[in-house]
Formats: C-alpha cells, structure tokens, sequence
C-alpha cells in the first residue's frame, strides 16, 4: 500500500517520492543527520499504538509549518513589530521585512528546532526491522488508518496483527 500512497501523492498532489523516501531513508539510518524534521515517534493511543509514525516534509507543507510557529496573534504581534505607528508611511524595507520574518523566520526556527512537520509514513517494526505500511495524513482518524492498514497490508505481511498485539502489549 505504501508505493500505492506514494504514486497517489505524486499524482494527484505533486508530493514527490523523494521527500517521502528522504524520510524513510533518514529513520533507517538511526536518524543519525536528522534533517529538520520532527522524529519519528510511536503512536500511544488505539487503535494505532504499536506503529510508528514519521513525518515526511513537502514544500505543501510550508503554510502549516508557518501557522504552527507563528500562532494564533504571531502575524499581528510581527506586524505591531515592524510597521511603525509614528510613521503614516508602509515603506518598501517595512514590507520587505515583515514578508521575510512572517515566512522566513517560522520556517527556519522549526527548522533549527527539528520541528518541522508534514503528513505520515505509518510503519511496525518487528525483529529489528522497520516494516513500511501507508501514508497518511494527520486528519484521516486513527480508526480508518488503522482499518486501512488490517484491509490492505496483513495480506503482504501476515503476521502483522501478531506484530501490532506484540507491540501493544496484548
């Protein structure tokens, strides 16, 4: 299912294979160059616990992470910043610099702080191996990941439900 959800990102939503595949590539080196995205991290809540969950990073993904880093008043307090009151005149540089620390500065702060975010590699790791299932998005509710998951991947791999009961702890 994973190269399915990989050809339907490209397809459909210009998402390259390689920003997937960079992901991948950085959880199977030990995340040893961590590459300003968030780390990979096991899910603690049913239906999914037991999988892991990487971020993978698209520029798609650039409004989100700017939201995230800004809040809800960062755009207001950014602009109460550079645009003087005093002033009756928006200058270019005023323009120019309230442009760079809205998109710019959030970007390169979550970037710094491997905070970067995106959508979903779901994966189950099993005798010290990472088994790659599906990509998902944050929004797409744990049940459907996870019926998605049994429907389409325990045919490829079966002895997945003994792997996710192993790693739930049943």
């Amino acid at each position: 299912m994973l190269w399915l959800d990989i050809y339907i990102l490209d397809a459909e939503f210009g998402v390259g294979p390689q920003n997937i595949l960079s992901a991948i590539t950085e959880v199977e080196q030990g995340e040893a160059t961590p590459v300003g995205i968030k780390p990979a991290t096991q899910f603690k809540n049913l239906p999914l616990k037991g999988l892991w969950h990487k971020h993978y990073f698209s520029p798609h993904f650039v409004p989100q992470n700017i939201k995230a880093a800004l809040g809800k008043t960062g755009v207001q307090k950014l602009v109460d910043e550079v645009m003087d009151p005093s002033k009756p005149v928006i200058t270019p540089e005023m323009i120019e610099e309230l442009s760079h620390r809205v998109t710019h500065e959030p970007l390169e702060a979550r970037d710094a702080n491997k905070k970067l975010t995106g959508e979903w590699i779901i994966y189950v790791q099993h005798a010290g191996k990472n088994y790659y299932l599906c990509c998902n998005t944050h929004g797409a509710g744990d049940q459907f990941i996870y019926d998605r998951i049994v429907q389409h991947c325990a045919r490829d791999f079966p002895g997945l439900m003994t792997w996710l009961k192993d790693a739930q702890g049943k």
